[in-house]
């Protein structure tokens, strides 16, 4: 029994796996939740975070109609001062050079596309799954508000959940082989060590990952463990080799202790995170939330319990489904452990930044594939012969419970989506950049400059409203030649009111005396936008 439960997990096609109306069934599905991404891509402008990295990709420059395509070189030096990995920033722009555009929908399709490679990696992994496991599998995963969210905005989330998919099909992979081909297995391993470089090039927080994939390959692999684990060094090796020259010169750090720990408890901080990850949306929100979030784990457990009270079963389907729950199930859970156990010494030791909300989508996908993992078990057995029909009718019960609430939470969260897609960007529908740009202007003259704050400010006001004036940034103002602009026009937070007189002695310096404030109307036109308004210096 020992020798027995250590083997690998060898997957096994069960009857009906290629028919050809499961297959159209999933085609259909696919195309329904991509479908529906790009309905949903437009609803909202760009929020502060996506303004940073619309800076980084436009090599730090505004946007303008008639800009020239930005070289790589431009995008990598605009980023050496953020804690930002470049190969999002890099594939975006190369994207705008080739389209020549800067359209917003096309940016966000760019996110969509790994959306649906993404899914491709689910139905690569669920193979040999019977079809309605695997349509639980898509709709759990992909109509979930938490996940718009990160999908539709312009960050690179959505490329580090694709990673976690791909990565994990391929360590299962590599688990498999029989180490017979030496070229074929030295190909396999180079496949996983290029992955881990371009998985390590998107988002920092794979490393963790990675590392919880090696640890799972080193305990699960028993046949041929040296010539194995001489494969895997070989792809630790380019990662080493591909990733430490850029480290080295590259020394961009979080401005760690700027969020502060005071006042702020863990477990609020993971309560809200998992509640969006298994709900899409923070803890409180509603009941029928509420009601989900506890669900999932109960179909887990349930699934757990099962298995460690029942005798192994003889069907084949069900003996591969209950062995894919324990084998994949650890990769699944070290793959969580190892991040987790950094948040939280990170949240102890530095700040609270590491469990913001948005940062819990590293768990994303190991929570679903874990819950589909069970949902499949549940399913075999509730389908399996070796039980009486007095026992299967309470599995069979919860699969369609299962399925119900996937369809049910599917259509709440896309709504809800719909409803309020400025979750987590600080916008609302009076208060938005593309409400600021068009208001913006209305007041600019043609000689204007117009001055921001930031980085942040300047893409993201010309990213959504290119302007045919200049657009500077404070730290560039004495700098410039104002000799011909007898107007400077500064877009201001109400945070930043406090230094509005420091500012007005700035501008006097450089000639500009009368300052007038402007109200920014809202969508209403009745009432004003309560965030921002416009100071006009004036010669």
């Amino acid at each position: 029994m020992e020798a027995e439960a250590t083997q690998p997990h060898r997957p096994i096609h069960p009857p009906g796996a290629t028919d050809h109306r499961g297959h159209a069934a999933l085609v259909i599905t696919c195309f329904l939740i991509i479908a529906t991404y790009v309905l949903l891509c437009d609803l909202k402008g760009v929020n502060t975070d996506e303004g940073l990295r619309l800076g980084i990709i436009n090599g730090g420059q505004p946007f303008r109609h008639d800009t020239p395509p930005v070289p790589w070189e431009d995008v990598l030096q605009t980023g050496k001062p953020f804690a930002y990995q470049p190969l999002y920033f890099l594939l975006q722009r190369t994207v705008m050079n080739v389209a020549q555009s800067h359209s917003e929908v096309l940016l966000k399709l760019v996110n969509i596309g790994f959306l649906w490679l993404s899914l491709q990696g689910l139905l690569a992994l669920s193979v040999t799954w019977r079809l309605l496991p695997r349509l639980f599998l898509l709709g759990a995963f992909s109509f979930n508000a938490y996940l718009l969210m990160h999908v539709l905005q312009i960050r690179e989330y959505i490329l580090g959940v694709t990673f976690y998919i791909w990565s994990s099909w391929l360590v299962l992979q590599l688990l498999e082989r029989k180490l017979q081909r030496i070229w074929w297995d030295t190909a396999w391993f180079t496949a996983y060590g290029l992955l881990l470089i371009l998985g390590f090039y998107v988002q920092t927080w794979v490393v963790f990952v990675a590392a919880a994939q090696g640890l799972f390959l080193v305990v699960r692999r028993h046949r041929d463990r040296w010539r194995f684990h001489a494969h895997l060094a070989l792809s630790y090796l380019m990662v080493v080799a591909a990733t430490l020259p850029f480290l080295r010169a590259n020394h961009q750090r979080v401005d760690v202790g700027r969020w502060g720990t005071e006042g702020t408890d863990l477990w609020p901080q993971l309560s809200n995170g998992f509640h969006l990850v298994l709900t899409g949306h923070i803890a409180g929100h509603a009941a029928f939330t509420e009601f989900l979030f506890w669900l999932w784990p109960v179909f887990i457990a349930a699934a757990a319990i099962i298995m460690m009270v029942m005798a192994r079963p003889a069907d084949p389907t069900t003996a591969d489904a209950r062995s894919a729950f324990w084998h994949q199930g650890l990769l699944m859970i070290l793959s969580m452990t190892f991040p987790f156990a950094f948040q939280v010494v990170y949240f102890f030791r530095l700040d609270n930044l590491s469990v913001w909300p948005r940062y819990f989508v590293i768990h994303y996908f190991f929570v679903f594939w874990l819950l589909a993992l069970a949902v499949r078990y549940l399913h075999a057995l509730a389908s399996s012969g070796e039980l009486s029909l007095k026992c299967r009718r309470p599995l069979q019960a919860l699969v369609v419970t299962a399925m119900a609430m996937m369809l049910g939470a599917g259509v709440y969260q896309t709504a809800s989506y719909y409803r309020a897609p400025f979750f987590d960007t600080s916008l609302s529908p009076t208060s938005n950049w593309r409400r600021l740009a068009v208001e913006i202007s209305r007041v600019l003259r043609p000689d204007d400059v117009m001055v921001v704050h930031e980085l942040i400010n300047q893409s993201s006001l010309t990213f959504s409203r290119p302007l045919p004036n200049r657009v500077l940034m404070l730290t560039d103002l004495e700098r410039a030649d104002l000799d011909s602009s007898k107007r400077l026009v500064y877009l201001e937070s109400v945070s930043s009111l406090p230094q509005r007189d420091a500012l007005a002695a700035r501008m006097a310096a450089l000639g500009y005396i009368h300052l007038q404030e402007v109200r920014l109307h809202a969508p209403d036109g009745q009432h004003f936008i309560p965030d921002w308004r416009l100071l006009v210096f004036q010669r």
